[in-house]
């Protein structure tokens, strides 16, 4: 149901051995939201996204998930609650772009990982979505780093889950990939009440696509709206 919380973050300390934020966190994320994560480099962007996942441990603080505490969701049932794209995506040897998508499914398959004819149409409407019909077929690395990079965001977005993490998605592609990317990403948060929450250092672009924007600065997290963050000085600041 869109306006329904589905990430909800309590007293969150993260870091690697000392914290990077100087008092805890307390905010919440919704269906249908679209976050843009904002913070200069070194600021703990994609720890905090990593720490979201599950694969740093907080050092102190809750994390939830529909309701679910992170801590008590197994392995195979996370991916069903929530999906992670990393900044940099290794090439993979001997797989092609279409199967690399349909990862994304295996949460939902049996033992044998066969799909259903309603797996391999979620894979080819998403395929469809994201523009990829005419390199599906190529090996992972046959294509660029743009097209593989997309090719992961598909694959998470075939995996259905409600909350999705991205971080810096928009890396590897030009001007105009950036914003049809950033344009189907918002279509999907609001069409099919994903929340969305990416990492991104093209404020303009991503404040034009964005519905908030949490800002990770002076070691503390704070959630504005888009206008706050255009017209509140915000945006000069991080420029």
């Amino acid at each position: 149901m869109m306006g329904e919380v589905v990430l909800n973050i309590e007293g969150l300390v993260f870091g690697h051995k000392a914290p990077l934020v100087s008092q805890p966190v307390d905010i919440s994320a919704s269906a249908g939201d679209f976050i843009c994560l904002v913070g200069r480099n070194g600021t703990g962007k994609t720890t905090m996204l990593s720490t979201l996942i599950g694969v740093k441990k907080p050092l102190a603080g809750h994390i939830s998930i529909c309701g679910v505490p992170l801590d008590r969701i197994s392995a195979r049932e996370k991916s069903r609650y929530i999906s992670f794209v990393p900044s940099k995506v290794e090439a993979v040897l001997n797989m092609r772009i279409r199967d690399l998508i349909a990862v994304g499914r295996s949460p939902y398959t049996n033992i044998f990982d066969r799909r259903t004819k309603a797996d391999e149409a979620i894979i080819e409407d998403f395929i469809q979505k994201f523009g990829l019909s005419d390199i599906a077929a190529s090996m992972i690395t046959e294509v660029s780093d743009g097209e593989r990079q997309k090719a992961m965001i598909c694959r998470a977005m075939v995996q259905q889950t409600p909350v999705i993490l991205l971080d810096e998605p928009t890396a590897f592609l030009d001007f105009f990939a950036k914003r049809k990317l950033l344009s189907d990403l918002k279509k999907i948060a609001s069409e099919e009440n994903r929340c969305i929450i990416f990492s991104c250092h093209d404020l303009e672009i991503a404040a034009k696509y964005c519905s908030h924007i949490w800002l990770l600065d002076d070691r503390k997290l704070e959630s504005v709206t888009v206008d706050e963050f255009l017209n509140g000085g915000y945006f000069s600041k991080y420029q």
